[in-house]
């Protein structure tokens, strides 16, 4: 029995650690992702947030499979963006055919579309599974509709949210929120932002982001200010976006906390009360070749409204 006891004491030991940190800090809805709940009306549907809304998000971002348990990531439109267009494949077919999971302007070379329409393997099914395995499901009924929509974006050369064309090497920056205040008091940024009537001081921040930059190493940034929603008119209003000696976090699009690094301000009592005014930011990336708009003449109107401001009573 002398001999017997350290070992009794080691596996006393490595069981009490094993059940001292077995509780799963993910059994915390705290320290889960933000959920994208955005659902927007009379959007197109051959637009990737067309597509995230009425496919990736219900169809494929189902418990176990791309809800972040393994890429592609169909979360929230972003992840979903970032983890298909020019993204290395990790599951390919028999001749290691494909480079990428979407190459923009390519069915042929997208192993998406492969997925889509054939099982690669002979045991891992056509995408999605929730179909391939329910005759009924409402993907097999409006199949023809949903590929042609996929197939539309991918020759279009899958733009991202913005309108924006995907860059090969770099991806371009992108904006994860608005923030706004009207002396001093925070604004409605529901649909878009509303001023109070009468109010002066308004000052706008945005959450600039890109993967590979930071946004204190940006060339340059700056908004312009239009009363013409795709900015006909050659008379836009333009400011500088000043650089935050330290980030302010403030809520996202998704309500998650994002640092907001860039603001600018103006008088709104110099400007029409009866008219809405549309903003777009310029950013340069200094891995890029040309100055990233966001949003574009092609984003959705959706966006177009959530960069622009207009009083309120």
């Amino acid at each position: 029995m002398k001999k017997l006891f350290p070992y009794l004491f080691v596996l006393a030991v490595v069981v009490s650690s094993c059940t001292k940190d077995s509780k799963n800090p993910f059994d915390n809805p705290d320290n889960l992702p933000p959920e994208d709940t955005t659902n927007i009306t009379d959007v197109d549907p051959t637009s990737f947030v067309g597509l995230h809304q009425n496919i990736f998000k219900p169809k494929c971002a189902n418990s176990g499979c791309h809800d972040g348990t393994f890429e592609p990531d169909f979360r929230t439109i972003e992840s979903s963006y970032n983890t298909l267009v020019y993204h290395g494949v990790v599951k390919n077919d028999p001749n290691a055919s494909y480079q990428y999971r979407v190459k923009p302007g390519s069915l042929a070379e997208s192993i998406l579309w492969l997925r889509l329409n054939e099982d690669i393997d002979g045991i891992s099914g056509i995408m999605p599974l929730d179909a391939f395995y329910d005759p009924e499901s409402e993907w097999n009924t409006n199949k023809a509709e949903y590929l042609a929509n996929i197939s539309d974006w991918i020759m279009d050369g899958a733009p991202d949210m913005f309108g924006n064309p995907p860059n090969s090497n770099d991806q371009q920056p992108g904006i994860l929120g608005i923030y706004a205040e009207a002396d001093g008091a925070p604004c409605d940024i529901a649909e878009r932002i509303g001023v109070p009537m009468g109010s002066q001081q308004v000052s706008i921040w945005f959450a600039l982001k890109d993967k590979e930059t930071a946004p204190q190493n940006f060339q340059s940034a700056k908004v312009k200010m239009s009363g013409k929603i795709d900015f006909v008119d050659t008379l836009a209003t333009e400011f500088a976006l000043q650089l935050l000696g330290s980030p302010e976090t403030h809520s996202g699009f998704l309500n998650e906390p994002v640092e907001f690094q860039h603001k600018f301000s103006f008088d709104a009592s110099t400007f029409q009360s009866d008219t809405t005014f549309y903003l777009r930011v310029f950013v340069k990336d200094p891995q890029q070749a040309d100055t990233t708009q966001i949003p574009q003449d092609g984003s959705q109107l959706y966006i177009k409204k959530k960069f622009s401001w207009q009083f309120t009573n």
